[in-house]
């Protein structure tokens, strides 16, 4: 059985909006942005596969953003142009000491990555 990415958007959710103590509640607002791109990205890399596309071990992120860019699908390059917002948020979270993080991005970035799954959805 293959790993449902699609829980990843229920775990940022959780992490939204978990009762934590003030020492610890921005790493779960970068956890929660970092896990609501990761679920659809895995998810259109994944949708790629199934076409047939070869996705490269090095600048996988990138490629595949490339890949749904280049489309003249309008669905698909709206993919990418979704993907590339939570790719700089999830940069943000992830590797930024000096970014603030809040409650509020976390959430846009939760709320973008279900309207992503959305689209997606309806490459399928």
């Amino acid at each position: 059985m293959s790993f449902n990415w699609r829980s990843y958007i229920q775990l940022a959710n959780e992490l939204i909006n978990y009762k934590k103590t003030s020492t610890i509640q921005e790493a779960y607002l970068r956890s929660a942005i970092s896990r609501s791109y990761y679920s659809v990205f895995c998810i259109a890399r994944n949708l790629l596969i199934n076409k047939g596309v070869t996705i490269p071990m090095h600048n996988t992120h990138k490629f595949v953003r490339k890949e749904y860019q280049n489309s003249t699908n309008r669905i698909e390059k709206k993919v990418a142009k979704d993907l590339s917002r939570l790719w700089k948020d999830r940069k943000d979270a992830d590797y930024e000491d000096n970014v603030i993080i809040n409650k509020n991005r976390a959430t846009t970035s939760y709320q973008l990555s279900h309207r992503l799954l959305v689209e997606l959805d309806k490459l399928t």
